[in-house]
């Protein structure tokens, strides 16, 4: 009995040293630097920092972010961004046919006139009619069918005398009418001439299908007018603007092709029907920000214009960069660890997506965000003097403002 109650005390004995012997290590564990407990522990100490030695400070990190400024040495608005992932912009238009018709109209017609001269008596007949564009009305003929005839014809287009003569019974070879004698409302007028001193005779001429025919074009087709958006960073960065196409005409049944760009013409010729391209260069002044027309038009003829382009050629992209000074003492400061240099980038929102590099002394500082607010740690990368920063986003950015701030460590 005794002999299990001295090994019992031993037991507990054995328990309560262990307990203070692993207590002893965790205490020492975190007592030591953490680099040697990493090493202890068989941990690698250097994976945390990354970026060819550029620590980006954690969002979370809201004590080093709202840390107070020692001494700012750097703050700028640089506002927008502008990024282009290619230095050329196309804008395919459709396919353009446009095209003017012409053909044959009756512009005009009178079933019957019967013309009567004598001493008490002179029946006329009149035909009046109305052209929609007299410019597009040409070759204007009368015809007509006398039944009977006995005296001479007399007809007036628009108080000018066409034909004064004897006709015939039938179809007569139709009358031209000269092209300066049309307006836009016309008047013809039949007579039949006096018998003369023959008072007790008359003359009398009898008309049937009495037309006025004319070539009319038709321009319903004549032109064709489309838009291409330029949005604000292509507008802000054009430095040429070309408009391509592949024309198809037959050259000597067209007229000349016209191009207007926001109502300004940029191309008035007939162009090599079947050349493979035909380039006009556009001043970039003519192009505006958001909605762009252009317009085809003709004035005689077929067109079938495809691969039309508006090219845009862009300047490159500067960059905005930014410089600040450190004097020796600052610079020791900071290399010494007794203070940091804070970078903070302020957006504009917190619902687009921000990403880019921030190159801090020619390393690159990721940033990809949905915060208003970035602040990074560039302690590590301060020079003695002259220091550079350069903001190039991957996206065309907004920013607010850019500050560089010693703080206490």
């Amino acid at each position: 009995m005794t002999s299990w109650k001295k090994r019992g005390q031993g037991a507990a004995g054995a328990a309560v040293f262990l307990a203070i012997v692993t207590g002893l290590i965790i205490a020492f564990i975190v007592a030591i630097p953490p680099d040697e407990r990493a090493e202890l522990l068989g941990e690698d100490s250097s994976s945390s920092d990354s970026n060819d030695g550029i620590r980006d400070i954690d969002d979370t990190d809201e004590d080093f972010a709202r840390a107070r400024s020692l001494e700012n040495v750097l703050q700028v608005s640089p506002g927008r961004i502008d990024f282009l992932a290619e230095d050329e912009i196309d804008h395919p238009l459709p396919v353009v046919n446009i095209f003017t018709s012409t053909e044959a109209r009756i512009l005009a017609e009178l079933n019957v006139g019967i013309l009567k001269r004598g001493a008490f008596t002179n029946e006329k007949a009149e035909l009046a009619f109305a052209l929609v564009n007299v410019d597009d009305t040409e070759d204007l003929l009368l015809n007509f069918n006398v039944e009977a005839a006995q005296g001479d014809l007399v007809i007036l287009f628009n108080e000018q005398e066409i034909y004064n003569g004897p006709v015939g019974v039938g179809n007569i070879q139709p009358i031209s009418i000269p092209e300066n004698f049309v307006q836009t409302h016309n008047l013809v007028q039949f007579s039949v001439s006096s018998p003369g001193i023959a008072f007790w005779k008359s003359h009398e001429v009898r008309l049937s299908d009495v037309e006025i025919v004319g070539e009319v074009t038709n321009r319903d087709a004549e032109s064709y007018q489309t838009v291409f958006l330029v949005s604000e960073t292509e507008k802000s960065n054009l430095e040429k603007v070309r408009l391509k196409f592949q024309p198809d005409c037959l050259y000597n049944e067209v007229g000349k092709l016209s191009v207007y760009i926001n109502g300004n013409n940029v191309y008035k010729a007939v162009p090599d029907c079947g050349l493979a391209f035909v380039p006009i260069e556009i001043s970039p002044e003519l192009i505006v920000y958001g909605e762009n027309s252009i317009e085809f038009s003709t004035g005689r003829g077929r067109y079938l214009l495809s691969h039309v382009v508006v090219e845009s050629e862009l300047e490159e992209v500067d960059f905005p960069s930014y410089f600040f000074e450190l004097s020796h003492d600052e610079f020791e400061e900071i290399d010494t660890a007794n203070e940091r240099l804070r970078l903070k980038i302020d957006f504009v929102d917190v619902v687009n997506r921000k990403r880019g590099n921030i190159v801090f002394n020619g390393h690159a500082i990721p940033f990809d965000t949905l915060e208003v607010t970035e602040a990074f740690d560039v302690s590590e990368d301060v020079v003695d003097g002259t220091n550079s920063l350069k903001i190039r986003p991957s996206k065309t950015l907004d920013v607010r403002e850019v500050r560089v701030d010693i703080i206490n460590n």
